[in-house]
């Protein structure tokens, strides 16, 4: 009797840990041993790893291969069992599928590519079950040890589809952005999500991290070639990120307020076609200068410059109604490996928007840029740069001086803004107006990377204004579209002008060679409206509403005249 009493009450406890664990904000929904190592594929595994990832993760799996020195972030470390992207809870180990997926869709964002497309599956799953033996300090066939909680984390509550965020209610954001501010998201993500909270973050392994940038989903770990998936972001608030300080929060925030949370943050990023071979955006190589009648603004803050990501937008400036220019997405890269070798840009994109003024006879160019924290050391300033061909009228077709810097024969005309933040520690609390930045413009002409100098005529070239603001660099540059020098950059309307862009990031010791660059890509000086496009439409309109009431007028008097007879007598043969 008292065996049977016992095992009634053991059942009555283990069904109230159930009911417990149900009702915690992160549901655990199946507790399992890990995958364990399929030995029979080792040998295949184990070929694959030495010829396709041994060169970052090194031959031990201690994320210290012969690459490793170059790549920001870090190759990982193998060794402790520590893995990002799961579905596993926080410190467990991943299963199969898990690593799976890493390996075939690769992490964007990261050196990490997606293998996908280039090793059948039976190899990456051969190369998975090598990958598991290098961890040293688990073990995934010890079940007893290391047992793993796999996560239910819901699904879309509001039912869309990509791009996602069309149909998400507001009020539902505007909760998400509570739910961000109450959980202090903003101390490494910072106030506007551009991962600009904490300069001093590191991983398990000493080695420094950032936080994520929100305003560029594209680069979110795990992102699974979907990047505006919200459930990316419910997956990373529930599991946390294993090696990094990302926690998971799945016993903070309910499954229901994790979705409302990325829903906020799933607003933050700009709508762009995405290439699937990059996991970036698909750059726009045509920048078009919006033709603009009067005063063109020289306050990045006007709504004049409140651009589009993606096409023209409507914007109100008192009582007026303007049309802005779109921003456009330039794709940048650190592609010099000149001297030192090992840098790596952390900016991998600008946006461009311009407007153009003929009466003025002046073009302004705004150019915008995320970057987590700024340099303080006036020996290695921030900068960033617009390159021209210096002799565009000697140019033949589509010929073009060399990318980096011009070439002998063809040189490049260079308008660079270098520029420290005033009084700005990247330790500072977030600062809602910004920072004015103290900016030093300086004309070169460049006939190559070792031949660049500054140009002894008169500047042409202004920074009218520039800001720091919550980890985004903004410069609006201006000029005149025609002037006397002989490397100036003459720019005509309606053209194709080739032009490229510079970027040094002064934290990280840029400069010279060692930058992010962009290849060539065009601008166009859009056309003014014609004045006939004012006064054609009311008098096309006055001629087509002439044109109707005669042919009413016609149709009446035919009608009457058939009735009075006489167009009957008019169709009459003549009888003598």
């Amino acid at each position: 009797m008292n065996k049977i009493v016992g095992l009634k009450i053991s059942r009555i406890l283990f069904a109230g840990l159930i009911l417990m664990a149900c009702s915690l904000p992160g549901t655990v929904f199946a507790q399992q041993a890990p995958d364990g190592v399929k030995k029979d594929l080792l040998e295949k595994g184990k070929l694959v790893y030495y010829k396709r990832c041994v060169w970052c993760h090194g031959v031990e799996g201690g994320g210290d291969g012969p690459s490793a020195d170059r790549l920001f972030t870090r190759p990982r470390n193998f060794i402790q069992g520590t893995f990002k992207i799961r579905f596993t809870d926080s410190g467990e180990l991943p299963l199969d599928a898990d690593l799976i997926k890493t390996v075939t869709n690769g992490l964007p964002g990261s050196a990490m590519p997606a293998w996908g497309g280039f090793l059948p599956p039976a190899e990456i799953e051969a190369v998975v079950q090598f990958i598991k033996t290098l961890v040293q300090d688990r073990d995934f066939n010890d079940a007893e040890d290391e047992e793993v909680f796999v996560q239910e984390f819901g699904s879309n509550p509001w039912g869309t589809k990509e791009p996602y965020h069309l149909g998400v209610p507001q009020e539902d954001i505007d909760a998400g952005k509570a739910i961000f501010i109450k959980n202090k998201c903003f101390e490494c993500h910072g106030g506007e999500g551009r991962g600009d909270g904490n300069p001093t973050m590191k991983d398990d392994w000493g080695f420094p991290i950032v936080a994520a940038d929100w305003q560029q989903c594209w680069n979110f770990r795990g992102s699974r070639r979907n990047h505006f998936d919200p459930f990316n972001i419910v997956r990373t608030v529930s599991t946390g990120l294993n090696g990094t300080p990302m926690p998971n929060f799945k016993d903070q925030i309910t499954v229901e307020d994790r979705w409302k949370l990325a829903a906020f943050v799933n607003s933050l990023c700009p709508r762009k076609k995405m290439d699937r071979l990059t996991n970036k955006p698909v750059p726009d190589f045509l920048i078009s200068s919006l033709y603009t009648e009067g005063d063109i603004a020289e306050k990045i803050d006007d709504p004049m410059w409140a651009a589009s990501d993606h096409d023209p937008k409507i914007v109100e400036r008192g009582e007026a109604t303007l049309t802005n220019p779109r921003k456009n997405y330039i794709a940048m890269a650190g592609q010099i490996t000149r001297g030192k070798r090992n840098f790596d840009p952390k900016a991998d994109n600008l946006w461009v928007a311009s407007r153009w003024n003929a009466e003025k006879n002046v073009i302004y160019y705004l150019v915008e840029y995320h970057i987590r924290f700024l340099s303080s050391d006036p020996e290695f300033p921030d900068a960033v740069a617009l390159q021209w061909p210096a002799k565009l009228q000697d140019l033949f077709g589509a010929e073009k001086p060399y990318f980096i810097m011009g070439d002998s024969k063809k040189p490049v005309d260079i308008w660079k803004a270098s520029f420290l933040a005033q009084d700005y520690n990247a330790t500072n609390a977030p600062k809602d107006d910004g920072y004015k930045l103290a900016v030093t413009l300086t004309e070169s002409v460049g006939h190559g990377f070792d031949a660049v100098a500054a140009k002894e005529s008169e500047p042409k070239v202004q920074v009218v204004d520039s800001i720091f603001k919550q980890g985004k660099v903004s410069i609006l540059f201006k000029r005149e579209l025609t002037t006397e020098g002989e490397f100036d950059v003459q720019i005509p309307s309606e053209q194709f002008i080739p032009v490229s862009f510079l970027q040094w990031a002064g934290r990280d010791k840029e400069k010279d060679e060692h930058m992010a660059i962009s290849t060539w890509y065009y601008t166009i000086l859009e056309p003014p409206l014609p004045d006939s496009l004012y006064y054609m439409p009311p008098i096309m309109a006055v001629v087509f509403i002439g044109l109707q009431g005669w042919l009413v007028w016609m149709t009446k008097r035919t009608r009457k005249m058939f009735e009075e007879g006489k167009a009957i007598r008019d169709f009459l043969p003549d009888k003598g």
